[in-house]
């Protein structure tokens, strides 16, 4: 983990609600898909917690939901404004028992860390399978760049507005592949455990005071302990978690 003070590169509006910011700096401590970093807004004493989507040697990708004060100071934040961050937070995704054909499972902004994920795995020489879950068409983000990457995209709305009518795990029932990655909200997360067929890895979106441990307030039970999602998480592999 380290700490310092980024600058605002872009920050714009991508979907309903959604936006794009990127930040440079130093990326450095950031080891893994589906770390997060912690943003200090002036006036508030809680960071706030959002995943990582993208990184290279200068820049961090950060995709946000507008759902409170908080994120929509962010949301009006300029370019050229310097933000203090805590970045490398967290325990990312670990690809070694992928397989050859992983799924990855995202909904709303639970999908934003599987861009560097699918990313990796693709490196790695990886065919990757992506389902998108929103609500409505106009919610939709990351799918043209899921694709750019060579991934195999499926799209699921709850309307009906675009892709398959319904949930991501109507999708997945149809799928056949060798493991799994997923983050979304706990719902969601609680119908995946119900509908995969082999091992895999859940991201958790929690509320955090610190960030890094210390305050031990996002503390959830084990098969192996009390863990603590923002550091021994977010990531927890299916067979520790106790739903």
């Amino acid at each position: 983990m380290t700490q310092g003070f980024y600058e605002i590169i872009y920050n714009e509006k991508i979907a309903k609600n959604i936006y794009k910011m990127i930040l440079s700096g130093d990326t450095s401590a950031i080891t893994a898909p589906g770390q997060f970093v912690n943003l200090k807004l002036e006036g508030r004493f809680l960071r706030r917690p959002i995943s990582i989507c993208d990184w290279n040697g200068e820049t961090i990708t950060l995709i946000y939901k507008v759902v409170g004060d908080g994120t929509e100071q962010m949301s009006m934040m300029t370019v050229g404004q310097m933000v203090d961050v805590l970045v490398g937070l967290g325990n990312g995704y670990d690809t070694f028992k992928s397989g050859e054909n992983p799924l990855l499972i995202g909904g709303g902004v639970g999908v934003p860390p599987l861009y560097g994920l699918a990313k990796k795995l693709i490196a790695e020489g990886k065919s990757v399978s992506v389902v998108l879950g929103f609500n409505t068409a106009d919610e939709v983000f990351l799918k043209d760049e899921f694709e750019a990457l060579g991934a195999k995209v499926t799209v699921t709305t709850a309307d009906g507005s675009l892709g398959v009518k319904g949930f991501v795990t109507d999708a997945v029932k149809e799928m056949e592949y060798s493991y799994f990655f997923t983050c979304g909200p706990e719902p969601m997360l609680k119908a995946i455990e119900r509908t995969v067929t082999t091992g895999g890895q859940y991201s958790f979106e929690e509320r955090m005071g610190c960030g890094f441990g210390a305050c031990m307030g996002c503390t959830c039970k084990t098969k192996y302990g009390n863990k603590r999602i923002c550091k021994d998480g977010p990531v927890l592999e299916r067979e520790e978690i106790i739903w």
